[in-house]
């Protein structure tokens, strides 16, 4: 074989590996003349076309490109022949059936040995689920980043550099500052933070934290000048991204920190007005006490409690916290009672505040001390009622006790006066009949009756004077006082066979011992009188009722019937008309019981069963 031979056949071995190339190819392979009328394709093309290899020839292949893309396609072609360019395109080929194929074309041209172009050929590489993926990856891009961008927390993110590299939509309406002014700014942090001490305060924080934290609060400054307090939490630490050396969210809680803030200051007002109320309602209030205790409720209540001090002025008396100063800083509230200023309240910072409402005050501030100063002056209005009140009921009973006074008075000295006008005119008789031996016994019959009269008068002007003449209280040992009154009557007891049995330990009152010694003499006088057959015995003690020391003189004598048990306290009433006396001790005794601030009572199964007589102290000390 000639070497001329041989080329030929190497040259037609070379074309069939072409050729089975061409048709096994794994991309679509064409071939077309200068005007791009199609000569051949392989069956790639075909199966990524959907159409045979006769209907690609000539203009047919234009057919399989969408027609959405096919201008563009068609005008980069032409942009490329013109400018000798190589083609290279992204586009969709459409099969008769309507099923779409995302392809990537690349066309060369083929040129003839005087350089003009013979034709073109192409590959079409079928990138239909890898555009898919990457259409799909940059939707779901989108998509983050516009939740990013949209979502109501803030999002940041640092690089290598310690420069912010992500500043989303809620940090720019946060804190005033733009994306395009944050990222990659190394003063940003600067703007955020333009404390110098708060600032490395918060990097040492990080350096100690590290990337991984929740909810740590920092407090920015915003563009306007506002501090905006935010909650952020890095998760870098477990969720790391390319690119971010670190990032994290953040939520403004600016609005919730003051609004917890108010309703603490709420809750503490709230507090006041409620303590205030309950020491408003105490059972028998005591005003400088219920005006002491309430000026200390004052500086708990306000926002600075640690620096607020406050006092109560009421008429000339004043009540102030312990660390009372008189400042510049001041609210006050005035006290109206029954239409007239009687006082004010006063609440001071010892400490200069940045301006708020009403001074360094907040306006909610205001509404409390006024609230305070009314609910202190309907107290103080309620204290005086009810004082009024009272004086009202001693008066009524007084004009009552008075009323049976009177009666008394007129009744029990209506008799002796008409004894005495019986037997004047009976003297006037015997005087003018000149029997001087019966007016001598008349006369000394009216001595006799105007002495009575006389002791009478006395009695009466003493109990009308009783709770008067009640001398300074002093501490008394009631014991101690029981057992001079005993002695006193010493002889007495012993001389009628009277035993008398004393309780131990009585304790201490407060009172007047005069007076006190006279309400045991007159209730052992009484039980003596009125003592019954033997053995004769009288019981002093006392006994608990509940939380109260009732304290009795007790006897074995006739005893008092039910029906009676009040009338023996009045002035000039006996049991026994026929036993000595006038029938004023019990009334006295009673008086000096009741100006004690205690009462009296007897105890009595009836006649002949002996009586108790009971009575309670006001200012009883511990035994």
């Amino acid at each position: 074989m000639n070497q001329s031979s041989y080329d030929d056949s190497d040259k037609r071995f070379d074309l069939r590996w072409y050729e089975k190339l061409l048709e096994i190819s794994p991309v679509g392979i064409f071939f077309t003349d200068a005007e791009g009328h199609c000569l051949h394709v392989n069956q790639r093309w075909c199966e990524i076309a959907g159409m045979n290899h006769d209907q690609a020839l000539g203009r047919g292949w234009v057919q399989a490109i969408a027609k959405a893309d096919y201008d563009r396609v068609a005008h980069e072609w032409y942009e490329a022949a013109r400018n000798n360019q190589p083609f290279h395109s992204e586009y969709r080929f459409c099969t008769p059936d309507g099923q779409i194929t995302w392809v990537v074309g690349d066309a060369r041209a083929i040129h003839q040995e005087d350089g003009s172009i013979a034709g073109y050929i192409g590959t079409i590489t079928d990138i239909h689920r890898a555009k898919l993926d990457r259409i799909a990856l940059k939707q779901h891009t989108e998509r983050i980043r516009t939740i990013i961008e949209q979502m109501p927390v803030l999002l940041f993110a640092f690089d290598e550099q310690g420069c912010l590299s992500a500043w989303n939509a809620e940090a720019e309406r946060v804190t005033g500052y733009s994306a395009q002014d944050m990222i990659g700014n190394p003063q940003a942090m600067e703007w955020l933070c333009p404390d110098p001490g708060y600032r490395r305060q918060m990097h040492d924080n990080y350096k100690r934290l590290g990337d991984d934290y929740l909810n740590w609060e920092w407090h920015l400054t915003a563009k306007d000048g506002t501090t905006r307090i935010v909650a952020f939490s890095n998760i870098a630490g477990r969720h790391p991204i390319d690119g971010w050396a670190n990032w994290g969210v953040g939520v403004d809680v600016t609005s919730f920190r003051r609004t917890e803030q108010a309703l603490g200051e709420r809750v503490k007002e709230l507090t006041c007005l409620y303590k205030l109320s309950m020491l408003s309602s105490q059972h028998n209030l005591n005003l400088e006490d219920f005006l002491g205790e309430a000026v200390e409720l004052l500086p708990p209540s306000w926002q600075y409690p640690e620096i607020t001090c406050a006092r109560i002025v009421y008429q000339d008396k004043i009540f102030a916290t312990d660390d009372f100063t008189s400042t510049p800083w001041k609210l006050s509230s005035q006290l109206h009672v029954r239409g007239l200023q009687v006082g004010l309240i006063e609440v001071y910072y010892r400490e200069e505040k940045p301006e708020l409402a009403e001074g360094p005050f907040l306006m909610e501030e205001r509404l409390l001390i006024d609230e305070i100063a009314l609910q202190i002056s309907r107290t103080i209005n309620h204290v005086l009622g009810r004082q009024d009140l009272a004086l009202l009921d001693e008066l009524s009973a007084r004009a009552g006790e008075l009323e049976k006074f009177s009666h008394s008075v007129s009744h029990d000295l209506r008799t002796p006066l008409t004894a005495i006008g019986g037997y004047a005119q009976i003297l006037e008789k015997q005087i003018q009949k000149n029997n001087l031996a019966e007016a001598k016994n008349s006369a000394e019959k009216i001595q006799k009756i105007t002495v009575r009269m006389e002791h009478r008068l006395s009695e009466l002007l003493k109990l009308a004077k009783i709770g008067k003449i009640i001398e300074p209280s002093e501490k008394i040992d009631l014991g101690a006082l029981i057992s001079d009154v005993l002695e006193m009557f010493e002889n007495r007891l012993q001389a009628e066979d009277i035993s008398v049995r004393v309780d131990s330990d009585f304790p201490w009152v407060i009172g007047d011992r005069i007076r006190l010694m006279e309400v045991f003499e007159n209730l052992l006088e009484n039980a003596i009188k009125y003592i019954g057959k033997s053995p004769k015995t009288i019981a002093i003690g006392y006994t608990l009722k509940g939380i109260e020391k009732v304290f009795y003189v007790e006897d074995n004598g006739i005893g008092i019937a039910p029906e009676h048990s009040e009338d023996i306290f009045q002035i000039f009433w006996r049991l026994d008309k026929s036993s000595p006396g006038d029938g004023t001790g019990l009334a006295i005794t009673k008086r000096i019981i009741e100006a004690h601030g205690g009462r009296i009572w007897v105890e009595s199964e009836g006649p002949g069963q002996g009586a108790r007589f009971c009575f309670t102290l006001g200012h009883v000390l511990e035994a």
